[in-house]
């Protein structure tokens, strides 16, 4: 595409500085954080059906709580995320979609970021999508004014779901409250920066390193080492088709002597 305003970066988001030099001018932030994925639905009946496969259990697979506990800890990563992307002081208007259904990923999340800074506000409805007539729920902490903000589907209105929101800055960066929760950050444990893995995935996706593991490494659960499996790619060498010679080497054979019988 040609495109030389775009530099991409393997990074973690949340370890960047906002204050370095290299990202301090940045105004526009698109952030599509890691979710539950509930809104796809073709993705999601595959991990689901493979986790069944591979369960011992399944009426183990969904557990009410289980689930409850992922997309809390989902919506604390997501959150810290869209409050991360605003510490950057020069940032003028936030992008937050995800492609999930739940409402503790999207309108919940809105809300505690709204509760937990002054800074931005929710882009008015008109800058959002107006034309989409399904808006969000006001049942997780936004009011009927704020759940008009955002835009949610589901997959009945002929898509895939997902949600999107948009924040656009009110005030200044407040530069002293941005260092003092860097330095906050800075001694927080790294794992909490990253998001939470999905089991059922984890369970589902095959093991790539198998094959590479040689005798060395056992598997889980006491198994034995992995053998090395015979190669059978050469072609077995044919069977001699030498017909042995009728004639002795060095030494010629005596002549047959004929009898010839009496008349």
């Amino acid at each position: 595409a040609q495109c030389k305003i775009i530099e991409a970066k393997c990074a973690n988001f949340l370890e960047l500085d906002p204050l370095d030099p290299e990202y301090a001018s940045v105004e526009f932030a698109l952030l599509d954080p890691s979710c539950s994925g509930s809104g796809i639905v073709n993705r999601m009946d595959v991990l689901v059906d493979s986790y069944i496969a591979l369960s011992q259990d399944a009426d183990q697979v969904a557990k009410p709580e289980t689930d409850k506990a992922r997309l809390a800890s989902l919506a604390e990563f997501q959150t810290s995320i869209v409050l991360h992307a605003m510490r950057f002081p020069n940032i003028k208007r936030i992008s937050y979609s995800t492609c999930s259904v739940h409402e503790e990923e999207n309108e919940a999340v809105v809300a505690r970021v709204l509760a937990a800074q002054s800074e931005f506000a929710l882009a008015p409805r008109d800058q959002v999508i107006p034309s989409w007539p399904r808006r969000g729920l006001k049942s997780s902490g936004l009011t009927e004014e704020q759940a008009a903000c955002v835009v949610r589907t589901l997959p009945e209105d002929g898509t895939n779901g997902f949600f999107v929101a948009g924040f656009v800055r009110q005030t200044p960066a407040d530069l002293n409250r941005i260092r003092e929760e860097l330095r906050a950050l800075a001694n927080t444990d790294k794992s909490a920066m990253l998001p939470p893995k999905d089991d059922a995935e984890a369970e589902a996706a095959p093991d790539m390193d198998a094959p590479y593991r040689g005798n060395k490494r056992k598997a889980a659960g006491g198994a034995k080492p992995v053998k090395k499996e015979k190669r059978h790619d050469k072609k077995p060498k044919p069977a001699s088709a030498v017909v042995p010679s009728t004639k002795s080497k060095g030494k010629k054979r005596p002549k047959r002597k004929e009898s010839v019988a009496d008349a």
